[in-house]
């Protein structure tokens, strides 16, 4: 692959074209990532059943990673149908399809009804959202009392991310805004605003080498928000 584009503004339209470019990429570079993220919210997280919902999962790959730890079932869920044609492809080769199905939604407004989810998790699809205290009080909507998410961004280990950056270079790409081994200094005080605005209170944020997160729960009760 070669002049492939990265957190470009093209790849908010997500065509046909982009979602195959960006699909390559998740598919070939970012492959090793998947397993390693998988683990990490196996350990922050602990749901290993009910259902899971993949918010901008892209080509699937982290929703599957995850199925082979848990018994969980997926909603693969992306705005985007032409990046789902892609992940269903995944999920045939996977031969998980009796538990990870794929859907059109938006995180804003998503197509499920309340109270349904054990696990919501999305690693890198922040940067389309266009109003991310709001992407999380639907979250919230739709978690289960005692439900939990882990939400952003990250390439798993340093060591991961240094060989992906060189390989994205490699090939060509425009890597300007390559994601950084460590995460920056303001991360936490975004992350706080973010929640505070959505009105949660029961979150922990991770900034560490495996990049820069949100664990979040719902309370085991039908009280609001922290409550």
């Amino acid at each position: 692959m070669s002049n492939s584009g990265w957190n470009s503004k093209d790849y908010k339209k997500f065509d046909e074209q982009r979602a195959k470019e960006y699909a390559a990429i998740a598919n070939e570079v970012f492959a090793p990532i998947y397993p390693v993220i998988a683990r990490q919210i196996m350990e922050r997280c602990g749901v290993d059943s009910g259902l899971c919902i993949d918010v901008g999962c892209g080509p699937a790959n982290l929703s599957l990673a995850l199925a082979q730890l848990t018994s969980l079932t997926f909603c693969a869920m992306d705005f985007s149908p032409h990046i789902l044609d892609f992940a269903q492809a995944n999920i045939d080769r996977s031969g998980l399809a009796a538990r990870v199905i794929t859907v059109v939604g938006d995180v804003h407004r998503m197509p499920l009804p309340d109270a349904v989810a054990s696990l919501i998790i999305s690693r890198g699809s922040m940067r389309f959202w266009r109003n991310r205290p709001a992407a999380f009080r639907e979250m919230w909507r739709v978690l289960e009392p005692g439900g939990k998410g882990y939400v952003g961004g990250g390439l798993g280990s340093s060591l991961l991310a240094e060989e992906i950056n060189q390989e994205m270079i490699r090939r060509g790409a425009d890597w300007q805004n390559k994601p950084k081994p460590h995460a920056r200094k303001n991360d936490t005080a975004e992350w706080q605003k973010i929640m505070a605005k959505a009105g949660f209170s029961r979150y922990e944020i991770v900034c560490d080498d495996s990049g820069s997160w949100v664990y979040f729960e719902k309370e085991g009760s039908q009280g609001g928000m922290g409550n």
